[in-house]
Parts: structure tokens; C-alpha cells; sequence
């Protein structure tokens, strides 16, 4: 497949991403990146790929054991991706916590929020990822993932994927994280209901906010308050922040650990 073969390219060919990591207290930490923006029906997009490469940029400073970017997806390959590809490959590598994060077309139908593959089609929401086919695939990888984060920089996830919270999180601790790291499975959208565009506002701030950080870790909740903030600021809809619908969260949260910690 050809997931399977990128993914065994970017695991065997760059070192500079993929160098081990022994001193982490989240475990073994991977981040998934999916950019899709050369669409076939809808309007093709750059900002993904800018996007994309910022964060890239701005996770340098912290603790990660692999970065696999994937790039313009059909509908097939996202559900082999999370379906078997990528599960196992985080069974078998033994991975502690993960992130995916998901650039491109989002859509948001009768409560239900949707990342659309590059050859789906206009108005048939049939050729488009649902995210609930996601969640569902998350549960397998339990096994060995404790700490699950999903970020979404295209639409609503909708009510049958999480349970939001209805307030700006409260900063969480570092001393949390060296303590004792619990489970969570925890999911931020940009909240936009309709196509992407190619300034991201959310991605900038997301960003800003890990580069400008200068404690030994940075949990999730103090970035769901800079790109809330963010948000109000320039009028734009609130950010969602919650936990993933029937995944084991016992109250923990995803910790971004610095190398200098």
C-alpha cells in the first residue's frame, strides 16, 4: 500500500525527525500530519502545506520520536491510514502517545464533522471521511497509546466524536506530568463549519504558542487558551476543545515536553 511505504520511507530516511527520545514522560511520541490541499473538485489550497511546515517548525524544541507528513489523501487511503497502516505500526513500535493533526477541507453535516479526501466529490458527503470512522479506529490502538490528541484545522468534530467543554480549560501543571501521566484521549477544532482557507489564524497562534513557550513542558489546555483568546480577538468562531467520545480518558492531558527539560 502506498501509506504503508511512505511511512516506512520517513521512519527509515530522516534521521533529524526520527531520532529516538529516552527522556520524554509522555513514553514514545509520535505526530501525524495530513495535508491535503491538491483537490480534484474542490478548490485547491496552499495553506495546509505553509501550515503544516510551521508546526514543523515550531515542535523542534520538544521531545518527539517520529513526524510522519502525509500528503493529499483519497478517501481510500485515510481509512487504510488509521484503520491498519498506521495502527500498526504504533502497536508494533510500542507508542505512548500520539497526535494528529489534519490540514485541508473540513465539512460539518447534520452534527457530524467530515475531512474531505482529495477525490471526493462536491455535495456528496458519502465520498468524505468521517471522523467517527477515526474515533473507532483510535480504540484499537489502546493497546499501547495512553495519551491521544487530535487536532483539526478544517471544521467542526461534531457531538457523536466528542464531549466539549463548555468553558476555556484551566491551565494545567508540568508537575502533572512528572508526577504521574494519566490517559487522555482529547480533540481542538478551529470550529469553521465550512471550507478551509489558506490563512490560518488557528495554526498561527497553535504555533506561536509552542515556540514562545518557555517552560519545560506545555500542556494542551494552555494553548486551547491562547487560540481561543486568539479567536475573540479577530471575531471568529471559539475553538472546540473536549475528549473523544467512548475513548478512556482518566482526567490526564497531552503534554508537549521540551529537550531542555
Amino acid at each position: 500500500m502506498r501509506f504503508l511505504k511512505m511511512i516506512i520511507i520517513l521512519l527509515c530516511f530522516s534521521p533529524l525527525l526520527f531520532a529516538q527520545q529516552d527522556n520524554n514522560p509522555m513514553g514514545k511520541t509520535w505526530v501525524v500530519f495530513i495535508e491535503n490541499s491538491d483537490y480534484v473538485s474542490f478548490a485547491s489550497l496552499t495553506g495546509p502545506t505553509t501550515d503544516i511546515e510551521l508546526m514543523k517548525s515550531s515542535l523542534q524544541g520538544y521531545v518527539t520520536d517520529r513526524i510522519i507528513h502525509l500528503k493529499n489523501l483519497t478517501k481510500q487511503e485515510m481509512e487504510d491510514l488509521f484503520s491498519t497502516e498506521l495502527r500498526d505500526l504504533v502497536i508494533e513500535n510500542q507508542v505512548n502517545a500520539i497526535m494528529v493533526w489534519y490540514a485541508g477541507h473540513g465539512k460539518f453535516i447534520n452534527d457530524v464533522g467530515y475531512w474531505i479526501p482529495v477525490d471526493a466529490t462536491l455535495d456528496n458527503e458519502f465520498t468524505y471521511y468521517n471522523i467517527n470512522s477515526l474515533r473507532e479506529s483510535l480504540k484499537e490502538y489502546s493497546e499501547s497509546v495512553t495519551n491521544t490528541l487530535v487536532v483539526t484545522d478544517a471544521c467542526e468534530s461534531g457531538p457523536t466524536f466528542y464531549q466539549a467543554m463548555r468553558t476555556i480549560p484551566t491551565d494545567r501543571n508540568c508537575s502533572e506530568l512528572f508526577a504521574s501521566p494519566s490517559r487522555s484521549s482529547q480533540v481542538l477544532t478551529s470550529s469553521g463549519y465550512e471550507f478551509a482557507t489558506d490563512n490560518s489564524a488557528f495554526t498561527m497562534t497553535f504555533a506561536s504558542t509552542l515556540a514562545n513557550n518557555r517552560n519545560p513542558c506545555l500542556p494542551i489546555e494552555n494553548i486551547v487558551t491562547q487560540v481561543t483568546i486568539a479567536a475573540s480577538r479577530s471575531n471568529q468562531a471559539r475553538p472546540r476543545f473536549g475528549t473523544i467520545a467512548g475513548l478512556e480518558d482518566e482526567g490526564g492531558t497531552f503534554f508537549f515536553v521540551t529537550k531542555d527539560q
